[in-house]
């Protein structure tokens, strides 16, 4: 987004995702839902493959990011700075 390439946004379906669920340390392998990830990989690349063999390009249009809670409109994200290293890195 911050260098205004096309994208498209995907969202979670909120079965098991309520404001008590977010990731922490203790998010381990064993927890995945196989048939969550498999779902999930399946529709990413029916996806993928549909958008490349639409005729149609995705639109180049900019679309508002909302409004930031004061009301004032939220523009784009900058884009960071290259690190060096993983640990240079705020992500």
């Amino acid at each position: 987004m911050c260098a205004k390439a096309p994208g498209i946004g995907t969202g979670a379906l909120g079965w098991d995702y309520s404001n008590t669920t977010w990731h922490t340390n203790r998010d381990t392998y064993d927890k995945i839902v196989p048939e969550d990830l498999r779902n999930n990989a399946t529709l990413i690349a029916m996806l993928a493959y549909m958008a490349s063999e639409d005729a149609q390009k995705l639109p180049r249009d900019l679309v508002p990011q909302g409004n930031a809670p004061d009301g004032t409109p939220r523009g784009w994200p900058a884009c960071p700075r290259p690190t060096k290293s993983a640990a240079q890195s705020s992500r």
